[in-house]
């Protein structure tokens, strides 16, 4: 009675819903990672090690790396965006 064309639509149904699952997943983790994102204050930010971003940028003038001026300019960016 069958001719083999329904054979294979089993196969495209598992795929079918293999992928459907994938595609809820992947649009559970995405709304995840923006919620966490609009949480988190922009000048709590944690880099490596912990540091905030004016941490960082207090540790470079310190270090020489940087002058008045470049600290001062991102020092005030840093302040404007928290």
């Amino acid at each position: 009675m069958r001719d083999g064309m329904t054979a294979g639509m089993g196969l495209w149904m598992v795929l079918f819903l293999v992928t459907a699952v994938a595609l809820l997943v992947l649009a559970a983790l995405g709304t995840v990672s923006v919620y966490r994102r609009l949480r988190t204050p922009r000048g709590d930010v944690a880099a490596v090690g912990g540091d905030t971003a004016r941490d960082r940028l207090r540790e470079r003038y310190a270090a020489g790396e940087i002058d008045d001026e470049e600290y001062e300019r991102r020092l005030s960016t840093l302040t404007h965006w928290s």
